[in-house]
């Protein structure tokens, strides 16, 4: 057998770049009921082909501001990580970002104001932190392994949302693991150390409207006996909900003849003074109120 190869250039439009919103803030506080790390990432878009990291936005006016008249200005901070390479933590210019330290009040509305170097503002939709009474039941649930479902035999983590009756609203759930370890650097007063990390994807859910996909109560991993979990969710608004749910549907889209065709994920960061869509940031910026599961142990 014989082929021929043949390179073609795509000869794709220039886009000018954008500016990318990264920003997720709850209304969780902080450890022992200290004021909560909020975080905002700004970076700019780059062609389709470019194989270089996103450039990060430093000098840009941030603010935080709520419904009371309050405004809160964030700080541009560049994180250290460690570098095995000079055996200790060094600031990464890449991780830069701009932070907040702050508990967020119930039933009040915020919005995110940005002024970039070259003068372009940029302001959220309002967010409202949203003071949903009821978190939902969790349990653990055997299965064995059978013909018509893809799952492994074993222990899964399922939960039970409780719906209010008055109002719409929109959900997301994840599962999260905690874990345990002791540092024995001192064999005399050795310390247990605890640390908490997300185990799961998201699952959706709304009182208003579901459909199968909606319905999901149980997470698709395995958890072994002797394992400690809990679930945040999420009280979010509609906008947020649908953008949410489209980000992963299109992650996930495999590109087949069967896949739906992709939509453009709509960001929330408005271009003041801005006369089209296209004037608009890329990203999203998200609040949330947070009511968390009691833990259970898998035993």
């Amino acid at each position: 057998m014989t082929g021929c190869e043949k390179q073609i250039e795509l000869d794709l439009p220039s886009v000018e770049s954008k500016l990318v919103v990264d920003g997720w803030f709850t209304s969780e506080p902080g450890e022992n009921r200290s004021e909560r790390l909020h975080i905002v990432r700004l970076t700019q878009s780059i062609p389709y082909f470019e194989t270089e990291n996103y450039p990060v936005v430093k000098d840009a006016v941030v603010i935080l501001k709520d419904n009371k008249g309050n405004a809160f200005s964030l700080t541009f901070r560049v994180p250290l990580v460690y570098d095995p390479n000079v055996g200790e933590e060094v600031a990464d210019e890449k991780k830069g970002r701009y932070e907040l330290r702050k508990n967020l009040d119930p039933n009040t509305s915020y919005t995110l104001y940005i002024k970039t170097v070259d003068g372009k503002e940029y302001e959220s939709t309002a967010q409202m932190v949203i003071d949903y009474p009821y978190a939902p039941k969790i349990f653990v649930e055997y299965k064995e392994e059978d013909d018509f479902s893809d799952d492994d035999e074993g222990y899964y983590i399922n939960f039970e949302p409780k719906y209010s009756e008055e109002g719409n609203f929109y959900f997301c759930w994840q599962l999260f693991k905690i874990e345990s370890y002791t540092d024995w650097y001192d064999p005399e007063n050795p310390v247990e150390t605890s640390y908490i990390y997300s185990y799961s994807d998201l699952l959706f859910g709304s009182n208003v409207y579901t459909s199968v996909e909606e319905s999901e109560t149980q997470f698709d991993q395995v958890v072994m006996k002797d394992e400690k979990y809990f679930i945040k969710q999420h009280v979010i608004a509609r906008g947020v909900y649908d953008f949410l749910r489209l980000a992963e549907e299109q992650r996930d889209n495999e590109g087949t003849q069967f896949s739906p065709p992709p939509a453009p994920l709509r960001s929330n960061i408005k271009r003041i003074g801005g006369h089209s869509l296209d004037d608009d940031a890329l990203g999203f910026f998200i609040i949330s109120a947070v009511q968390k599961t009691e833990v259970i142990s898998i035993n």
